[in-house]
């Protein structure tokens, strides 16, 4: 499994804000310029993405089906491209530390909204989203969440060829209930992840 150190010494609690914040900014941006939306595509993407957060792991299994892209000439500086891209996720969380269980399962749909530019040979893309999140039991390792009913915050940075047919990506996704019903422990995995997008 992928360990990342230097992303675990940040403030847990300054990531969770940052994301959450990304990415109600992010939508808020998208539903304001809704009206530039181009038609959507149908675009499959595969993605696989290991994550970790302190003793706890994650395999994740990534799927986009569909890329909404908006007009953005007259709204983003710099030739700034900007995409809607809905994304489902299936998970393994995995741990051999603590006494709530060792492994769940975890299904979830994040909308991505997706800032880009073509840089030289490569696109260049940093990526937020967030949505509903389902998980198989509601306690792992060192870990109680309260309620099967969780949301998922995520933001990342990739860079994939000119065509955007291979990606490459590191991200935070942050899973909690919003405080529902306590107790509300957070899990926040970094991840490094690979996806390949199949054009029409």
């Amino acid at each position: 499994m992928l360990v990342f150190h230097k992303a675990h010494a940040m403030d847990n609690t300054q990531r969770k804000n940052t994301v959450i914040l990304a990415g109600l900014l992010t939508n808020t941006f998208a539903i304001a310029n809704r009206q530039h939306l181009k038609a959507c595509e149908t675009q499959w993407d595969f993605g696989y993405t290991a994550g970790t957060d302190n003793k706890l792991y994650s395999d994740t299994l990534r799927l986009g089906f569909m890329r909404c892209e908006m007009d953005t000439s007259n709204i983003l500086p710099w030739g700034i491209e900007f995409s809607v891209l809905p994304t489902g996720l299936v998970s393994v969380w995995n741990t051999s530390a603590g006494s709530y269980g060792s492994s769940l399962y975890e299904l979830g749909f994040v909308p991505i909204g997706q800032f880009g530019k073509a840089i030289g040979p490569v696109f260049v893309d940093a990526s937020f989203g967030l949505g509903p999140d389902l998980i198989s039991r509601t306690s792992i390792g060192h870990q109680r969440k309260s309620t099967v009913l969780q949301f998922t915050d995520e933001m990342g940075v990739g860079i994939s060829d000119l065509k955007k047919r291979v990606r490459l990506s590191l991200t935070y996704r942050h899973i909690s209930n919003i405080d529902i019903k306590l107790p509300n422990n957070g899990t926040n995995f970094v991840g490094l992840g690979l996806s390949y997008r199949f054009h029409n």
